[in-house]
């Protein structure tokens, strides 16, 4: 594959556009936003590839004779621009999905992860929506004051900000955003992402104590209503078919679903790659699969201690409190100091009478105590 410079990407517009409801690609083809884009050949190319950070995008006629040229360059290109921009996967769509297929037999030692993604979008008329805020919060405009302040959650913030944005200085420039606070502590946050013309994308994000009460929604209809006033028309939401809290607060304001089809994911750490399987198949309540993933993990090298957690929240829906409680004490051998987390958890909930809850909460407390 070879790497265009920037003023010749528009020749790949033709063969990009096949890839529709992505308007980071018309910022990356336009220079808006500072992504590459590789072709199989110059002259009249028949597949292009662009990454910016982790989206990755290919296009073009699939074919088997792609596999052994596409392993060689996601392994030293793409991986290389991971590091750059210092992200562990790639998400890769596709104007075919038989480019999953080939992707797929490219990456096969590495298991790489297929799974459904959706994209809504709504149309923005210039008029405010009218809304309420859960009493208790205020929401706010993302500005360079707000980021200069301090508050519990900034740190969060910053790194969302930075999130499709090549950092903090580029969002405030090219993009919009509100952020939701209880008291002195960020509730959350809804950002626009590669603005284009009257078109953007948008991130979202509540803080786990605030959810589930409708702050979400709320924070929707502000940044719409903030979109309306900087003449967006089209707002685009993406989010994983799993995602059931995403898709649904974008129902709940009125978006419609544009789009839906797989996507690729590879994490270049292999333990990684397998929890977040794991992950995906315990959201789709696959538990026994989902274990399994979890495992072949902690058997890699350098697991971490979430994957444990998680390993024994899966074993625990399957009503096996031994296999849980090993994993639970494997958590804490890696590191894990959350206490209030753990205890608060509703899936180790059944745990909570077994003696052996007890001792790991001892067991964890006396390791706390002496890192003080």
């Amino acid at each position: 594959m070879k790497k265009l410079n920037v003023i010749d990407f528009h020749i790949t517009r033709k063969l990009l556009s096949k890839i529709e409801h992505e308007t980071v690609l018309k910022t990356i083809i336009s220079g808006e936003t500072p992504g590459v884009i590789y072709v199989d050949r110059k002259d009249n190319p028949k597949v292009a590839f662009a990454q910016f950070k982790q989206r990755t995008f290919l296009s073009g006629e699939p074919s088997v004779d792609f596999v052994n040229l596409l392993k060689k360059f996601l392994e030293t290109e793409v991986s290389k621009q991971c590091r750059e921009f210092n992200v562990p996967f790639f998400r890769l769509t596709v104007n075919n999905h038989k480019w999953l297929e080939i992707v797929c037999t490219a990456l096969e030692p590495r298991e790489p992860i297929i799974t459904g993604y959706q994209c809504y979008q709504k149309l923005l008329n210039g008029e405010d929506q009218n809304f309420s805020i859960p009493d208790g919060f205020d929401i706010t405009s993302v500005t360079q004051d707000l980021i200069n302040s301090s508050f519990s959650g900034r740190e969060e913030l910053l790194e969302e900000m930075c999130s499709e944005r090549e950092s903090v200085e580029a969002f405030l420039e090219k993009s919009f955003g509100i952020a939701a606070f209880k008291d002195d502590a960020l509730a959350g946050w809804c950002l626009s992402e590669y603005n284009h013309k009257d078109q953007c994308e948008v991130g979202i994000a509540t803080m786990a104590p605030y959810r589930r009460i409708g702050l979400a929604k709320s924070m929707t209809h502000v940044f719409l209503n903030k979109a309306n006033r900087n003449g967006i028309k089209r707002v685009l939401w993406h989010c994983f078919e799993f995602n059931h809290p995403s898709w649904r607060t974008a129902l709940s304001a009125d978006f419609s679903l544009a789009d839906s089809h797989d996507v690729l994911m590879l994490y270049w750490e292999p333990s990684l790659n397998d929890a977040v399987h794991g992950n995906i198949l315990f959201e789709q309540e696959k538990y026994e699969q989902a274990l399994v993933w979890y495992e072949k993990a902690l058997d890699k090298r350098e697991p971490q201690s979430w994957m444990a957690f998680n390993a024994a929240c899966a074993a625990v829906h399957l009503n096996q409190s031994e296999r849980a409680f090993t994993h639970l004490n494997q958590m804490v051998d890696l590191g894990f100091n959350n206490l209030d987390y753990l205890v608060a958890n509703k899936h180790l909930a059944p745990l909570k009478n077994d003696p052996k809850w007890g001792e790991l909460i001892t067991q964890l407390n006396i390791k706390l105590q002496s890192k003080l």
